[in-house]
Parts: structure tokens; sequence; C-alpha cells
């Protein structure tokens, strides 16, 4: 039976096959139905990204297997990159979005959906160093390493999404045709007629087989939007069910009562952790977190949970080397304030012996040496920057001085040291820098 199944739906769909072949793409196309998904792959298990409606226009790059179109993402479309691996070139303007530049080796835009704003599972494009970015905002997400801050950017030229191609008709083709590989019935004779009609039924069964579990893909009032479907399994052989409550044997692993109550506490534990790292930099404690997380990995009922709170616990970590960092920047930065003050009342009595420069003043600033990120323009390439990211100054190496050797370090720094009004900020002649060694409060 399933083999002549097959052999019908092959006889019933070559001839679209071959129709498809003299497609020319891409090609214009105009949506013919109300509320018909946008989504993020060829199939119904791939999230869904938007909606189309009556008349709205696509731009069609290849028909696959199933019956959905490849194209270009519609108006509205976005995808998403995460903030550390984009360098800003341009702030925002009137009427004007920010632009950026990617600066990792390579990174991946995640497809994101307007009908689901927590999505970002799926991508298909590999950005790779330097590529330019347009940045529409930002947000953070909670992630299974803690919060994360992601920007959110135009769909790169080779991005796509995914349509049924039962909902389109080709503009080039005009009214009367639906996708532009199906046949006019307006030109068939009766024989052709009753050979489209079987031809339709076979392509009825198979799309029924390859439904999954996601959405349908027309949304009409009276389905109140979004709608879940459970998955079927077309197996031939008998099935036999089994339920937890009369299987009659001793039930091992935890419960869903446990398990329910793991992922509560973890819940909470990890807005209190969002919560702490949006306050300012010195306001942190992360130790009665840190050992609430601990309490949790021992006591949890499931492998799988003490697993995410490991990696909740090393993004603690992580923030808490940032935190001793700011602290030792502060203790640095109240230290020299200190000593230049003895310095210049040291000068205020006649006695005082003339002090050398050097000793008068240990450093022109301490911080750490990073690149420049949304400089004004003519600025330096180099910045000193605070632990929380604030630009002290900017920074040029004098001759024979190379700041990129000391790229991400905390080092003291000599040299004339005046202030730019047009940057808004200090700017130091870098003439010597001294690696500081920071240590752990």
């Amino acid at each position: 039976m399933r083999l002549t199944l097959a052999a019908i739906i092959i006889a019933t769909l070559f001839p679209a096959m071959l129709c498809a072949q003299e497609q020319r793409t891409p090609y214009e196309a105009e949506i013919h139905a109300d509320d018909v998904f946008v989504r993020s792959g060829n199939s119904r298990s791939h999230y869904p990204t938007g909606k189309l409606g009556q008349g709205d226009r696509v731009t069609v790059h290849r028909r696959e297997l199933g019956g959905w179109l490849m194209i270009s993402p519609p108006k509205g479309s976005f995808d998403w990159v995460a903030a550390d691996t984009v360098q800003i070139v341009q702030q925002p303007r009137a009427n004007q979005p920010a632009r950026g530049v990617i600066r990792a080796e390579r990174t991946v835009a995640r497809i994101g959906s307007g009908l689901e704003p927590e999505r970002r599972d799926n991508w298909h494009v590999m950005l790779t160093r330097g590529k330019r970015v347009t940045i529409l905002g930002e947000k953070v997400f909670d992630t299974p390493e803690g919060p994360q801050r992601w920007y959110k950017i135009e769909p790169p030229a080779d991005d796509h999404r995914w349509i049924l191609g039962q909902f389109v008709q080709s503009v080039e083709q005009g009214a009367g045709r639906t996708d532009p590989f199906e046949a006019n019935n307006g030109d068939l004779s009766p024989p052709d007629i009753e050979k489209q009609r079987k031809r339709k039924r076979a392509q009825r069964m198979l799309a029924e087989q390859q439904k999954g579990a996601g959405y349908d893909d027309t949304a009409p009032a009276d389905r109140g939007g979004l709608k879940e479907r459970k998955m079927v399994r077309i197996d031939s052989g008998p099935k036999k069910t089994t339920d937890v409550a009369d299987a009659g044997g001793a039930r091992t692993g935890p419960t869903l009562a446990e398990l329910e109550d793991d992922r509560m506490r973890m819940k909470r534990l990890d807005g209190v952790f969002n919560n702490i790292v949006r306050s300012k930099t010195s306001q942190w404690d992360f130790r009665r977190l840190e050992q609430d997380y601990q309490n949790l990995q021992r006591s949890a009922a499931d492998n799988a949970v003490r697993r995410q709170v490991d990696l909740r616990l090393r993004k603690v970590a992580q923030y808490k080397k940032i935190k001793a960092e700011h602290d030792e920047f502060v203790r640095l930065t109240r230290e020299s304030d200190e000593r230049e003050a003895r310095i210049l009342s040291m000068r205020s009595q006649p006695a005082a012996r003339p002090v050398k420069q050097e000793q008068q003043r240990r450093f022109s600033g301490a911080g750490i040496v990073q690149r420049s990120i949304g400089a004004p323009r003519g600025a330096p390439v180099h910045a000193l920057v605070a632990p929380d990211g604030r630009v002290l100054a900017y920074l040029q190496g004098a001759k024979g001085v190379n700041l990129d050797r000391y790229l991400g370090r905390a080092v003291g720094i000599n040299g004339p040291r005046t202030h730019q009004p047009k940057w808004n900020t200090d700017h130091i002649l870098v003439e010597k820098l001294t690696p500081v060694n920071l240590k752990q409060p």
C-alpha cells in the first residue's frame, strides 16, 4: 500500500517539478490569503517570525520540498547578534540607526521573531570579522550562562525566511494562478483537470504525512491566533502506551513536583542575578547569591539542574573578577590622589627641597588599555577605561611606544595629560606604561 501511494505521489508531482524548473528566480509574488505565517525554516516545526496578509508582496528565491518557498526577509524582519561580538562605529542619529562592525573572528546572526520575542534558536548566516551591521535596538536575555546583552540587527543580505507556496501567486503571471508552479484550471481540458485534481490530492496526502508539532500556517480569527498542534507519529505496527500511574512498578527518578520546585528556585535566583548585574559595579555583592546557587546544586533532584547551576556559578565567578578589577582600580586612583595631595602640601612649605617630577606623581593615569569604541571623530584609536567601561582618557603613544601590546591589561601611565573639550575628556601622550598587578579582594 505504501509503495503504491509513493508511486502515485511521484507520478502526479513530476509535472509540477518540471514546471518548477522553468520558473526563473528570483521573482516577485503576492500573498492571496490573510494571516500567513512567515517561518524561520522550511517546515512547520520551525518557529514563525511574523505574518503576512492579503496583497503583501515577497521576493521568492527558491522552491523547496513540501511546497515551501524561500523568500527574502519581509519588512519588519530582524536578527539577533551577541553584543560582545560587535564594535559600534556610528552612534544613532536623527532618523539614522546605529551601525556596527563584527569584531569577532566569526559569529552567527540568529533569526528573531515578532510573534515570540524570546525565540532566537535558528540561524542561517555566519558573520565574519569586518562585516557591517545595522543596529535596531538591544535586549538582555536570560541564558543558561546568566544575563547576556544582544543587538537587534537588520537581516544580512543573504538571510532568508520561508512560507508555504499554496498562499502565493506570481505577480508576473497575474491573477488566476497561485504558486507559479501550479497549473491554471482555466487553461486545461477536462482530462487535464482530472489529472490536476489527482495531483492535488496526492500533495495533500504528502503534506499530512509531513506535518509535525508547531503552528498551522494560516491563523483565521476563529482560531485565536497561534495554536499548537500535537505531534502525530505514523506507524504501521501496534502501539502500546503505558501510564505512570497504573504501570504497577516502582517509580524511579525525581517527581514532577521536585523538578518544578527546582525550576522555580532557579528562576528566582536568576532574577536576583539579573538585578545585581544591572546595578552599579561598586554595589555588586555575589556572596549570598553564590551560596544560594551552591545550596540548590547540592539539593537538586536531577543532574540536568545541577549542570545548569554549574554554568551560572561560572558566570558569577566572571562577574566577581570584574568587580575585583574595579575595586583595585578605585584603590589605585585613591592612592594616586592622596599621594598628589601630600606632594602639593610639601610644595607649599618654604623649606621643602625640590622634588623630581617622577616623585611628585607616580602616574598620569591608571586603568585598562582598550581600543576606542564609538569615539568622537578625530580621537585616538586607544583609550584608558575603568573596569566598568567608563572612558578616562584617550591615549596616543609617543615615539617607540606600542599601545597594542598592552590591550586588555591594567597599567599605570606616565606622560603629559591635557583636557580636550571637543572630546569632553582628557588626552595622554603615553611615554611609559607600567603593568599593575590586580589583587583579588
